[in-house]
C-alpha cells in the first residue's frame, strides 16, 4: 500500500534525525533508516498495529522512543505524526 506523509509528520522526522545527529555522529542516519523500515512495514500490514482512536493506529519503532500515528486510507496509509513516545497525545489527535 502506498504511504502518504503529512507534512507535519515529515517535520517531526526531520527535527529527530536532525537532534540525534548532533548528539552522535550518524545516528541521526540510524534513525531515518529505522523511521524508513518502520514505514515500508506499515506499508505491507496497516492494519497490524494498535488502534488508537479515531480510526488511527499507533506503530511502536524498536530502537528509539518514537511512535509513528497513521490511518489506513481508501488508496494510502496516511502518516500523521512520528513523535516521542512520552510526549502527550493530545498533541497528534487534533490532526485527525
Amino acid at each position: 500500500m502506498r504511504v502518504d506523509v503529512r507534512p507535519q509528520a515529515e517535520d517531526e522526522i526531520d527535527r529527530a534525525a536532525a537532534w540525534y545527529e548532533r548528539e552522535n555522529s550518524g545516528l541521526g542516519t540510524s534513525f531515518t533508516h529505522a523511521v524508513l523500515s518502520a514505514l515500508s512495514s506499515i506499508a505491507e500490514q496497516p492494519s497490524a498495529c494498535t488502534r488508537v482512536g479515531k480510526g488511527a493506529r499507533r506503530f511502536v519503532m524498536q530502537r528509539f522512543p518514537y511512535v509513528i500515528i497513521y490511518r489506513e486510507e481508501r488508496d494510502a496509509v496516511v502518516v500523521y505524526a512520528c513523535i516521542h513516545s512520552h510526549r502527550d497525545p493530545r498533541h497528534w489527535q487534533r490532526r485527525l
